[in-house]
């Protein structure tokens, strides 16, 4: 999802220098965007979603607007009803300090 040219958010944002608003929002549409694409290429719709994840489509859709705050439970909720990763992060390669 994009926003399109001189939209109310990148004006508040540009004016009010709030960059952590700004990487929030981005990532929350990355996340929609990226859920929307699997949804769509599987033929599943946002109410069928919702069934899959026990919640109200109200909600999914609200979640896939891009705009809501996404918790990491919510997030994980989807990957697993996916069974696709939607935040792809390498762990950090450390010796478990306790096990040596």
């Amino acid at each position: 999802m994009k926003f399109p040219e001189n939209n109310i958010i990148d004006n508040w944002l540009s004016q009010n220098g709030a960059p952590l608003i700004g990487r929030l929002i981005r990532k929350n549409l990355a996340i929609a965007d990226k859920v929307q694409a699997i949804l769509a290429s599987r033929k599943i719709s946002r109410i069928e979603f919702a069934e899959m994840l026990g919640e109200k489509p109200f909600k999914v859709s609200k979640w896939l607007s891009g705009q809501h705050n996404l918790s990491i439970r919510n997030i994980v909720r989807m990957e697993i009803a996916l069974g696709r990763e939607l935040i792809d992060i390498e762990p950090v390669e450390q010796p478990n300090k306790f096990y040596q």
